[in-house]
């Protein structure tokens, strides 16, 4: 009799407490989503802390949203170092147009999560070449060096990661590498007699930590 006191108490409290829960299945339709695209924005300004904190440059970089799966924008890369002999090449000045694609922990109002991305950097780049003058030697230095000032292409492709909160602000991390196309084009020229040392690299980075903002 006990047994069946004790069931009839389990079903009934069972079915109190189960009456409480519901399940709850939201489903974002177009306009919904739409509506996180007003709320954030599908643009974004961005600056790289990196650069900024580790040597006197600027990258600045614009994002356009085109939805959950990819977007496309611009970096520009501006360095105010000197080129001196502590650092035989530098890129002076670069532009670098992307697309990525977003996939894995995307969100539905786009941007956001792991990505992959295309580039192409048109680069200024200044750097140091010094020949070594072996036949002429000791009428002539031994070395001489000039700076050389080029411009080059380089395509490429980057991994990364992008997180965005509610009030739109943007943190992401992300590293690349390209390769130039000209690269020993400025290196021709040697003189007779002579050897060249420090060519510019023929790969390049593209990378970084960077802070934005939708809007």
């Amino acid at each position: 009799m006990r047994y069946y006191l004790v069931l009839i108490y389990i079903i009934f409290f069972n079915q109190l407490f189960s009456q409480d829960i519901q399940q709850v299945e939201v489903i974002k339709n177009d306009k919904q989503v739409e509506e996180l695209f007003d709320e954030l924005g599908d643009s974004e300004m961005k600056l790289d802390v990196i650069d900024l904190l580790s040597q006197p440059a600027l990258n600045i970089g614009y994002e356009k949203i085109i939805d959950s799966y990819s977007s496309y924008g611009a970096d520009i890369f501006l360095n105010f170092n000197d080129n001196n002999a502590s650092r035989t090449w530098s890129e002076k000045f670069s532009l670098n147009p992307f697309y990525r694609f977003y996939f894995l922990n995307k969100t539905d109002f786009g941007g956001e999560g792991y990505f992959a991305e295309v580039f192409i950097k048109f680069s200024n780049i200044e750097y140091n070449r010094n020949t070594y003058n072996y036949d002429s030697f000791p009428d002539e230095p031994l070395v001489t060096s000039d700076e050389i000032k080029a411009w080059d292409i380089a395509p490429g492709v980057g991994v990364g990661r992008k997180w965005v909160n509610k009030k739109g602000w943007t943190f992401e991390y992300m590293i690349g590498i390209g390769r130039y196309l000209f690269a020993s084009s400025e290196n021709d020229d040697v003189p007779d007699g002579g050897s060249v040392s420090d060519y510019r690299p023929e790969a390049t980075f593209k990378g970084g930590v960077s802070i934005g903002k939708r809007f």
